[in-house]
């Protein structure tokens, strides 16, 4: 007989691999889940991608958007290409490389949503659309004409894309919510 606790329940006492998904899963979900569209960009082909006022954004990407390699840029899965103020200020600060809004080539710059902490599967709402991050966007080596470094210093940080999954009107001023939480890395 156990008493008044129960029976033993050897099955809540967590593995340390089991605590490390767990605290991981944690810090996943705690990430801030909200933030800012500061910048639309568009180009013709290649960056920097310049500043619009407002776009429709369908399967198909930006609106006026265009990439000249569609071998490795653009597509359905890689419709929205992602950066933050925040990596920009980091390059500044941390590495000297002084960059503006859609220098490496992204659509929507944001600000104060943490993009290294999305995962993929992860959906994002953006103004009236809506759309999942489907991967780390490969450095493309056209960015070292910024800086001879940069191919190298923003490896795994180069960029996220994203396909779209409902499409609509955005500007810069819209509001970035993470709506759905897709797979965990652990």
């Amino acid at each position: 007989m156990h008493g008044r606790e129960g029976p033993a329940r050897d099955d809540l006492v967590l593995t340390p691999d089991q605590q490390t998904t767990t605290d991981a899963q944690a810090t996943h979900d705690a990430q801030p889940l909200r933030g800012t569209l500061v910048q639309l960009n568009v180009s013709k082909g290649g960056m920097p991608k310049l500043p619009i006022l407002f776009a429709r954004v369908s399967v198909e990407g930006v609106a006026g958007d265009w990439q000249k390699n569609r071998t490795y840029h653009g597509g359905p899965k890689r419709a929205v290409c992602l950066f933050s103020e925040e990596l920009y200020g980091w390059l500044r600060a941390e590495h000297g490389i002084d960059l503006t809004n859609g220098a490496v080539g992204e659509n929507f710059t944001t600000r104060g949503i943490d993009l290294m902490s999305l995962n993929q599967g992860d959906r994002l709402r953006v103004g009236e659309c809506l759309i999942e991050r489907t991967a780390v966007r490969a450095p493309c080596r056209n960015l070292n004409k910024w800086d001879g470094r940069l191919l190298s210093i923003i490896q795994g940080r180069s960029g996220w894309v994203a396909k779209v999954v409902e499409e609509g009107m955005v500007r810069p001023g819209d509001s970035i919510e993470v709506t759905q939480r897709g797979e965990m890395r652990v």
